[in-house]
Formats: C-alpha cells, sequence, structure tokens
C-alpha cells in the first residue's frame, strides 16, 4: 500500500490539513478562557452554539482519530479490494477539508 501513490498522497494531505488546522485554531482562535461562538446565525444576528477552546481541539482529536481508523481500514483491506482502500482515502481527505473549513469559519467568527 505503501507504494501506492493515490493512497500516499490522499493520506499525506489530510494529515497535512490537520497540521494546517491546528495552526488555524492555535492562531486565529482567541487564548483566553472565555466562551468562543461555534456557530452564528446571521439572520437573527444571534450565537446559536457556543462552546470553549476546549470543544474545538476536542473536534480536531475527534478528526484525528477517524483519520487514523480509516488509514488502517484502508491498510487492511487493501490486498483484497483496492477499489475500497480508495474511498477510504478519498473519504479521509474529505473529512479533513471540511474539518479545516469549520475551524477557519469558527475562527472567522470570533
Amino acid at each position: 500500500m505503501i507504494k501506492n501513490k493515490i493512497i500516499v498522497i490522499f493520506f499525506g494531505l489530510s494529515v497535512i490539513l490537520l497540521f494546517i488546522s491546528a495552526l488555524v485554531g492555535g492562531i486565529g482562535l482567541p487564548g483566553s478562557q472565555g466562551p468562543l461562538i461555534l456557530r452564528f446565525n446571521k439572520f437573527a444576528a444571534e450565537a446559536n452554539l457556543i462552546g470553549d477552546l476546549r470543544t474545538v481541539f476536542s473536534m480536531g482529536l475527534v478528526v484525528a482519530f477517524i483519520v487514523l481508523i480509516n488509514f488502517l481500514l484502508a491498510w487492511e483491506v487493501y490486498h483484497r479490494e483496492r477499489f475500497l482502500s480508495y474511498i477510504f482515502a478519498a473519504a479521509t481527505l474529505i473529512v479533513s477539508l471540511l474539518f479545516l473549513i469549520a475551524v477557519s469559519g469558527i475562527a472567522a467568527v470570533n
């Protein structure tokens, strides 16, 4: 599986997107212990979901765990069903990209 360039590129980009998300979250979010706006309804001009910094980084740990699980699943099924391992790799890249978008949105609101 390590010799397959498509899978290595997809999982490598997923890990890079996780690091970029951590940088955006670390730099863009305030370091105070106060509440963060996680979701803002611009039509009602109010915050729908409020959390703290720990909530954002715990979401990052969940996404990192998803990346790890998908990598192990792709590793396990690679020799039996190569196409399924491509699906795991692509889904992992999409999840990492969506997490980067979510962290960027939270950082932009705060």
